[in-house]
């Protein structure tokens, strides 16, 4: 395999884990998280179960599509081993993609086997949600990274001050996802059809804790999302990289299609489709986000390179 096609490779693994991820969350909206039973990985203690219920093939339809994707980055790994030097940007990043492969797994194990799906409304779940969430963001942004690190001929000099400042910026997306996680939850477990009545509920001291949560993910959502935005569009102003105006432009407008997104989702209810758009929307800003990131760093140290050339 050649590096061009390894990055090609990178990018369908990028689509099918964000899938894999989506189908996730349809299997907690559609309360199939005990579709297998309390087993795992067999799915009652079958590798195929005989299933009456619909249920138990959501939940089974999840564990082999990971089960598949598990082989896949391994051997993303290993071919990653081949292609490149043992300290390149895409050899870390196949290594970081298995290293949280390996992790998400065990997470998804540990919400069934200590029966933390369905109905269940403990802050335990909350807790291992939000590792969940966070360590998705985690494994989605090493496949990205090593589709953006791909081509690079030569090992990546240190970060400048400023890059490694910008390398924060990618922290209140994982911020804003985990109160969103737990706003998905808050929805799916106690679903309200007025907008007024939920907002009501979401200040009351009576509330579950999940419910009184769920306000935050919109007002950290249009703080911090509107904050990145503006921050964004000003930055392409003011460069001189095209490259880097480009990118913060579509950064600035992906954002809002996001939030704006985000709002018709609130207002409308969050019907089972804009939940789960709502989610790849977000691993979508997520990766992109990083890729600037990335991007950044490499075209300020080219052009450092080349000025001291």
């Amino acid at each position: 395999m050649t590096r061009a096609r390894f990055q090609k490779f990178a990018g369908l693994l990028l689509a099918y884990t964000i899938l894999v991820i989506l189908w996730g969350a349809w299997v907690r909206i559609s309360h199939s998280g005990d579709g297998c039973g309390d087993t795992w990985p067999l799915c009652h203690g079958q590798l195929i179960p005989e299933a009456q219920r619909g249920k138990t093939w959501v939940e089974y339809g999840h564990r082999l599509m990971s089960g598949i994707y598990g082989f896949v980055v391994i051997y993303f790994w290993w071919v990653a081993r081949r292609l490149y030097p043992a300290k390149h940007f895409a050899r870390k990043a196949a290594l970081a993609t298995l290293i949280f492969m390996i992790t998400e797994a065990l997470l998804g194990a540990k919400l069934v086997l200590f029966k933390l799906v369905t109905t269940n409304d403990t802050p335990y779940r909350a807790f291992v949600m939000a590792l969940h969430q966070i360590n998705s963001f985690m494994l989605t942004g090493a496949v990205a990274l090593a589709y953006a690190g791909a081509l690079e001929k030569n090992i990546l000099t240190p970060a400048s001050k400023t890059a490694r400042r910008y390398q924060l910026l990618p922290w209140i997306i994982v911020i804003i996802g985990i109160t969103g996680a737990w706003a998905s939850l808050s929805n799916s477990l106690f679903p309200t059809e007025n907008l007024w009545q939920g907002l009501m509920d979401d200040f009351s001291s009576e509330s579950h804790f999940l419910v009184r949560l769920r306000g935050l993910h919109p007002a950290l959502a249009l703080l911090g999302g509107g904050s990145l935005a503006l921050f964004f569009w000003l930055f392409a102003q003011t460069s001189e990289l095209d490259v880097i105006k480009k990118r913060s432009v579509f950064m600035s407008a992906l954002i809002i299609c996001g939030i704006l997104f985000g709002i018709a989702t609130l207002f409308l209810h969050a019907p089972v489709w804009m939940k789960i758009t709502h989610l790849c929307l977000a691993h979508v800003i997520w990766v992109t986000l990083l890729q600037w990131v990335y991007c950044y760093r490499v075209s300020t140290s080219n052009e450092l390179k080349s000025q001291l050339v």
